[in-house]
């Protein structure tokens, strides 16, 4: 077993980072059978199954072979490394046609999770409507196991290059956003899948690309006095970059895509050939395996200094290199190849704790679903997002806002 995670899970008890998938099926779900399809599919991941326990040097991570617990309400909260939950790092609860997934984001990211709750899916299906589903691009419970899978790339990489990499200075900050905040809200947006395709291939737009140019969009006209560059992070797969295409650990970093005040009033065609070249430039494996080397190597100097204040500021230097301080966040994992589960899913929202602004997007149910999580009230900027796509002749449907306290977690 990995333990690659284990220092991060125990370092940010206060503010853990922890995914939540909120699906809905086409059916109410049967918490019974979610029950079983959690066991088999469990057995196919079998480094999610671990518990934290304490020693004389600190903490260790060891196998656990009690059941994930699936719960029969959202009511109950869901506290990882508890004894509700024994003691895993992973639990479920189901409600009415809903089903959340909860996950801690350093045993994890989008795109390895994606592959653990597709084959939970596929399970649940199957057992529910007694058939047999098409497994193509999913991960049955049997399959085996590739050998990068509980692989932590933890060294340096070579070919990196880091002469083209952005990164934000002086950046238009939310001015309702608050760092110490420990509450949040999120909205549920949906926008049709082939409207918004349609939109976006018409103005030179991938759908990533649109949104990020709609969002710069409509902090400008929210703030026509800005003369600050905004700035979009944006999460990106650096698997194949560091050659661990199946590693299930978090192996995303951000890039920094940047829009200047004086150039959102162009049209959008304009604005999205201007912001795809720089996502192709940023997204490239060379600035990728630099900014990992990068953060390798503070993370050494980390180690090897006992001096507290030095030890900081280096923190804060990685900080700079994988999250920095940008306007506003957007993360995509991309087509999630639904195959035979599509028919059954009607949508699907992730839910990442964010003091700023974080849109959070999936595809399900023939809709992009986007889960808008803010750490402050003011619903003037979604309200805005809505009414640009409108103009823009994209159908676009806001519910919330939904209160989104900060997860938590328990250590031993």
């Amino acid at each position: 077993m990995n333990k690659a995670d284990l220092s991060g899970i125990i370092s940010s008890p206060r503010k853990p980072n922890i995914m939540q998938f909120l699906f809905t099926l086409t059916d109410e779900v049967d918490c019974g059978v979610m029950y079983s399809a959690m066991q088999k599919t469990i057995k196919r991941y079998p480094y999610f199954a671990f518990r934290i326990i304490r020693t004389e040097n600190g903490y260790d991570k060891i196998e656990n072979q009690l059941p994930i617990v699936v719960k029969d309400s959202f009511s109950e909260e869901i506290v990882l490394g508890s004894e509700d939950v024994n003691y895993h790092w992973i639990a479920a609860a189901c409600e009415g046609r809903r089903l959340k997934l909860v996950i801690h984001h350093l045993i994890a990211d989008g795109r390895s999770a994606m592959r653990f709750y597709k084959t939970l899916l596929y399970c649940y299906l199957c057992e529910k409507y007694g058939v047999q589903l098409d497994p193509k691009s999913i991960a049955l419970p049997d399959s085996p196991i590739s050998p990068d899978e509980d692989v932590k790339i933890i060294g340096l990489v070579d070919g990196e290059d880091g002469t083209m990499r952005t990164t934000v200075k002086d950046p238009f900050v939310i001015p309702e956003a608050v760092d110490d905040e420990m509450k949040g809200y999120f909205y549920q947006v949906t926008i049709p899948e082939k409207g918004f395709l349609a939109s976006s291939k018409g103005s030179d737009n991938s759908p990533l690309t649109l949104l990020t140019v709609c969002m710069a969009v409509v902090f400008q006209s929210l703030h026509p006095e800005n003369e600050k560059n905004i700035y979009a992070g944006i999460a990106i797969d650096a698997r194949n970059a560091l050659h661990c295409p199946e590693s299930r650990f978090t192996n995303s970093y951000v890039i920094f895509i940047k829009h200047s005040p004086a150039k959102l009033g162009l049209d959008f065609e304009r604005l999205g050939t201007m912001t795809r070249v720089q996502i192709i430039v940023q997204s490239d494996e060379g600035i990728l395996r630099y900014v990992h080397n990068s953060v390798m190597r503070i993370s050494a100097q980390i180690r090897s200094t006992p001096d507290q204040g030095e030890r900081q500021r280096l923190m804060h230097e990685i900080y700079k290199l994988v999250a920095s301080n940008p306007t506003y966040s957007i993360s995509y994992v991309g087509n999630p190849e639904w195959g035979s589960l599509e028919p059954y899913i009607e949508e699907e929202y992730t839910l990442i704790m964010n003091n700023k602004l974080f849109l959070e997007v999936n595809a399900a149910g023939g809709k992009f679903c986007i889960a808008w999580v803010q750490g402050f009230q003011n619903d003037a900027y979604v309200k805005a997002f809505q009414s640009l796509l409108r103009e823009n002749g994209i159908n676009c449907e806001v519910s919330g806002p939904f209160r989104h306290d900060w997860p938590k977690c328990c250590l031993p």
